[in-house]
């Protein structure tokens, strides 16, 4: 799963960098990318559909191959707009990216990489 966190309140910009992260996902060979359900909606909300804001479901395939490359993409993504963080989780596992590349950062990714690669 992969929560993006924008740091700042504002809902229509949030929602316009959830978009633009996907349209980069999507060039990747995922098997898919689903909005994650968080249950029935509240009583009394119009919508039928509810979502946990900014959390995606990813098809990375059984191989885990993409993960590295999704970890790359998602960097990148964040270095563009020096701001906000994404979460990766794997089961129980997780890992926060920021826009901030420091060698701490890229060792827990190293790390991170590992214990769910091939």
């Amino acid at each position: 799963m992969l929560v993006l966190d924008t740091g700042d309140g504002d809902e229509d910009y949030a929602e316009e960098q959830l978009q633009d992260l996907i349209a980069e996902l999507r060039e990747l060979d995922l098997d898919g990318i689903d909005r994650v359900r968080q249950g029935p909606p509240p009583p009394g909300s119009r919508s039928t559909d509810a979502v946990q804001w900014g959390a995606l479901a990813l098809g990375l395939g059984g191989s885990g191959a993409l993960l590295p490359v999704l970890a790359a993409v998602v960097q990148d993504w964040l270095n563009r707009r020096r701001s906000g963080s994404v979460r990766l989780r794997i089961g129980e596992d997780e890992i926060e990216l920021t826009g901030a590349s420091d060698a701490v950062q890229r060792r827990a990714l190293e790390d991170f990489l590992r214990r769910h690669g091939d």
